[in-house]
């Protein structure tokens, strides 16, 4: 745990500075410094030796993958396909764990000096908990919300045209990226803000009446894979998910924090289609908690991603003089998260035995 707080430590140091120049070379050296903590690591989380067999066994033609039994995304097989150019097996998974630690971690980085008015908090925000859960376990998933997050402008603009090329490199990493269609849908037809105050109630009764929404609207029948995901949670009896974690109270907090001073914040640019999306995300998170920890957890934090460029932008509540205190909160709420992350959930398990050995 010391390792990867020295990592954070320093990225943080190396984020702090707000000319224009030093905000680019500073997203350099953040981004090789993540690129090679992730790239390079080994077996250290639950996902692991999962990607590790498919980049090694991966069909030799496009046809067998087409026709295996649990189909996957393209990636999966473009991937390992190309760096047949090694000779050895070895350098050629290797290969594939870098190249998708260079766009999971490139994307996001981008993202934010692109999008964010606090670049600090944002990485801080970043490295506190997505890092470790896109970059090191859902990496084909993290690369998809990288590429989300350079959605955000074109979603602000209507760019229909871009926003559904980016759409489709979201598909090609991780197919749950359908979900991505939602935000344009309702941002398309400009959806009042109550509409999503009254989503969440909802949402917040179906999770107290333990409503499944998949057997309910036979997502379970039309989806074979959903249909697996049900059997594996029966199987292993696994516990229901924890709607009062810490992420989630957090999440919750910003939501009436938002809501309250919505008028103040969404003059700033891009707060209210981030505040919508975080709604959106809780929403999912919320309806699928009854189903299964995988879907309510990945729903959510496929959305998630963009709390990185959402939560700095909270410290505009506090007044010019004291605006220290939000600064405060998100940093520490960043140490929180690594912490909880590593000594708190039981999934992440993996981590605590590699970092502090």
């Amino acid at each position: 745990m010391i390792y990867y707080y020295l990592v954070f430590f320093i990225t943080t140091i190396i984020a702090i500075g707000g000319d224009v120049k030093i905000k680019k070379i500073s997203s350099i050296f953040i981004a090789i410094i993540l690129i090679l903590f992730a790239g390079t690591r080994l077996n250290v989380d639950n996902d692991y030796h999962m990607y590790y067999k498919l980049f090694q066994y991966m069909e030799n033609t496009l046809e067998k993958f087409k026709n295996r039994d649990v189909p996957l995304e393209w990636s999966m097989y473009f991937f390992p396909y190309i760096f047949k150019i090694f000779n050895n097996t070895s350098d050629s998974i290797k290969a594939c764990f870098a190249l998708f630690a260079v766009l999971g971690v490139s994307t996001k980085i981008i993202a934010i000096k692109k999008y964010s008015e606090y670049f600090l908090l944002s990485i801080t925000l970043y490295i506190g908990y997505l890092f470790l859960m896109m970059e090191m376990t859902t990496i084909r998933a993290g690369v998809a919300a990288g590429i989300f997050m350079l959605s955000l402008k074109n979603l602000e603009e209507n760019n229909n045209k871009k926003f559904f090329i980016k759409l489709l490199c979201c598909f090609f990493f991780h197919s749950s990226s359908v979900l991505y269609i939602i935000p344009w849908i309702l941002f398309k037809y400009k959806i009042n803000i109550r509409l999503y105050y009254i989503a969440i109630l909802i949402s917040l009764f179906s999770t107290l009446l333990k409503i499944n929404i998949l057997t309910l609207f036979f997502l379970d029948r039309i989806f074979p894979k959903v249909q697996d995901y049900l059997k594996i949670m029966e199987w292993q009896k696994e516990s229901g998910v924890n709607v009062l974690n810490f992420r989630v109270l957090f999440a919750v907090l910003i939501i009436i924090a938002g809501a309250v001073f919505y008028r103040k914040l969404k003059v700033i640019k891009y707060f209210e289609i981030l505040f919508k999306i975080h709604i959106i995300s809780l929403c999912f998170f919320l309806v699928f908690s009854n189903t299964s920890q995988v879907f309510s957890t990945r729903t959510f934090e496929m959305f998630a991603v963009m709390q990185i460029l959402l939560y700095p932008l909270m410290i505009r509540i506090f007044p010019r003089k004291v605006r220290l205190i939000g600064w405060t909160i998100i940093i520490l709420y960043s140490c929180v998260q690594i912490y909880y992350l590593i000594e708190v959930a039981d999934i992440y398990k993996p981590y605590k035995s590699w970092l502090l050995n």
